[in-house]
């Protein structure tokens, strides 16, 4: 059985290994740790990992093992891509915050995804609390096995639950297989194959249109709640209790809404205050000082909004002020000379 591993390596080696070779064995992914990985992460530096791959026949099946990372598999990785196909990944310990297709979704344990290579995507690990590594089943599925008729972008990042009903019987075949697959004659696993990716088709498709239905509310009900959130940021503090009765919704329901697509209430509202934030440092003279914009936009002080724009911003909220600034007064400078009347000539 194939296996990579960064054991043994320095850091730097590892950070090379894991995106020359590991990342580039089963499709094109360009791998990312930024301080809010190494922060999450028990690694502080390197990427610590291992793969383990064993091929049906024309489906490939790896268990993959690391730490908190960013996995995107981006336009230049899409044209890089060796094959077509769709990736199935069973999360086997800590959890996946995964984009395509507009979708955004969290896969936890005991649930699973399905990514096309032939579009963008990306995939944010993220360690288990009690270990240092996540773990996840992938299958590669050619793209060809999927079932005629079920266009794939309606199938991409939608987690799948296997405790009960069709994604149960994915999630054993997908253990069985990987398991069992040295103890198999080729014939029997050709026709194994054949039915995992019948088997994957229906159980995808038979959780389309709920999810359809279900994501089209929750989208709507997430608007009214940001539009809430807006509204209120300027006049004080914000609470979940009073944005859920503007919504006509449980509080339980609200913060439910955001964790779908992987943030929270919170978050949303500390975006909010940063966007007018922004906004202020950039048309606000130069006498409205850091503190009165911390203070008008529900920030304790100076330093704690410093904190919260640098992380989020890469720079400070006066280093932010300073560039536009002079990005104000470039303009200014470039801006063609006025017209000399005939009459003045």
């Amino acid at each position: 059985m194939p296996y990579w591993s960064t054991s043994g390596l320095s850091a730097r080696e590892q950070v090379s290994y894991w995106g020359d070779v590991v990342c580039q064995a089963f499709t094109p992914l360009s791998p990312t740790r930024r301080r809010t990985h190494l922060d999450r992460s028990a690694t502080a530096e390197g990427v610590p990992g291992w793969v383990r791959s064993e091929p049906l026949v024309d489906t490939n099946c790896a268990e993959i093992a690391s730490c908190t990372q960013l996995l995107t598999h981006g336009p230049s990785e899409v044209r890089r891509a060796p094959m077509e196909a769709l990736f199935v990944n069973l999360q086997l310990s800590g959890a996946c915050y995964a984009e395509q297709d507009g979708r955004r979704c969290i896969v936890r344990p005991g649930s699973y995804a399905v990514f096309d290579t032939t579009r963008p995507y990306s995939l944010e690990f993220r360690e288990p609390e009690n270990d240092a590594s996540w773990r996840v089943l992938s299958f590669r599925v050619p793209r060809d096995q999927w079932a005629a008729g079920l266009r794939t972008d309606d199938a991409t990042a939608r987690v799948v639950d296997t405790n009960t009903g069709a994604g149960s019987v994915v999630a054993t075949m997908m253990s069985t297989l990987w398991k069992e697959r040295p103890n198999l004659d080729p014939r029997t696993v050709r026709t194994m194959e054949r039915a995992f990716a019948d088997v994957l088709s229906a159980a995808t498709t038979a959780g389309i249109t709920e999810h359809t239905v279900t994501e089209d509310r929750d989208a709507a009900l997430r608007v009214v709640v940001r539009h809430y959130i807006r509204s209120a940021v300027p006049l004080g503090r914000v609470t979940a209790e009073a944005a859920a009765r503007d919504a006509a919704i449980s509080v339980r329901t609200l913060h439910r809404l955001f964790q779908a697509v992987g943030t929270t209430f919170t978050d949303c509202v500390r975006e909010e205050r940063l966007r007018g934030v922004t906004h202020e440092l950039a048309v606000a003279p130069e006498s409205v000082t850091i503190s009165e914009i911390a203070a008008l936009w529900g920030f304790c002080d100076s330093s704690h909004l410093t904190r919260t724009f640098q992380r989020h911003h890469g720079c400070t909220p006066s280093d932010y002020r300073a560039t536009q600034r002079a990005l104000v007064g470039g303009l200014e400078l470039e801006s063609p000379p006025a017209t000399v009347p005939a009459e003045d000539r």
